[in-house]
């Protein structure tokens, strides 16, 4: 058997190798010229690795996947959907406004309405709730964990509807206004009134569903001064909400 000697290292190798046994090089089968002096094995190494590297077939790139395909496609949509949300809770739904003209006194007079008169048909007007509302203490909440910062209530008012009402609350978050709106229907008997909670907004973003459960606290926090005229309309004898107009009577 033949062999070849590594221009490199000088060491004898078997013909049927390509790099040589000790340091790697390339095994020529020309002899090498007078003037060319073998290289150092440690130089011969390094250049057989860069050869190798080189030489190495290059794979193809692959066409992408159906499931990366789709994946892409969705985080588009989703990044999208995301943002066309964002806008639209953040716009001026520019809702009717209620008749606001000013009641001297509204919050006495509606608590005179309510918890004085028992037995008696009582009458309460939109533009007295909604003055009532506006001078009632002012609302704030407890910040979550003590680091996030709460919004800043701004004010809060209604629109009577028949057998229902929209509560309208602006508030400031981050210093921008956001306008809130839950409409509730009215249900139960005598002593046993509730409101369901049927369709919210945050701006012109419905919110539906799960997403309803999320803003009826805040929206129902905002009633809280007036938490004992709520108790009494709860446990009414009768109770009637109409266009711009509620009745009761309360229970003796």
């Amino acid at each position: 058997m033949s062999l070849i000697r590594c221009s490199s290292c000088d060491q004898d190798n078997s013909s049927s190798l390509v790099y040589c046994s000790h340091c790697g090089a390339i095994l020529s089968r020309h002899p090498q010229g007078e003037g060319n002096p073998p290289l150092p094995a440690s130089v011969a190494l390094a250049a057989s690795r860069v050869q190798r590297s080189y030489a190495a077939p290059i794979d193809p790139k692959g066409e992408r996947s159906l499931f990366s395909h789709f994946w892409g496609i969705f985080r588009y949509l989703l990044s999208v959907a995301i943002g066309v949300a964002v806008v639209l809770a953040l716009m001026n739904p520019k809702a009717p406004i209620p008749d606001s003209r000013p009641i001297p006194n509204a919050s006495t007079i509606l608590q005179q309405n309510i918890l004085g008169t028992r037995g008696v048909p009582v009458t309460l007007s939109q533009p007295l709730i909604n003055q009532a509302l506006a001078q009632a203490s002012k609302i704030s909440w407890t910040p979550l964990f003590g680091v996030l910062p709460m919004p800043e209530w701004v004010n809060s008012s209604v629109i009577l509807s028949n057998d229902g009402f929209t509560y309208l609350v602006i508030i400031n978050s981050f210093s921008y206004p956001l306008y809130l709106s839950e409409s509730f229907r009215l249900s139960g008997s005598s002593g046993q009134w509730n409101l369901i909670p049927e369709s919210a907004r945050i701006g012109l973003l419905p919110l539906n569903g799960a997403l309803l459960s999320l803003i009826t606290p805040l929206i129902r926090s905002c009633s809280t001064p007036f938490s004992k005229e709520l108790q009494v309309l709860k446990m009414a004898e009768t109770l009637r909400i109409r266009s711009g107009y509620l009745d009761l009577i309360a229970r003796p």
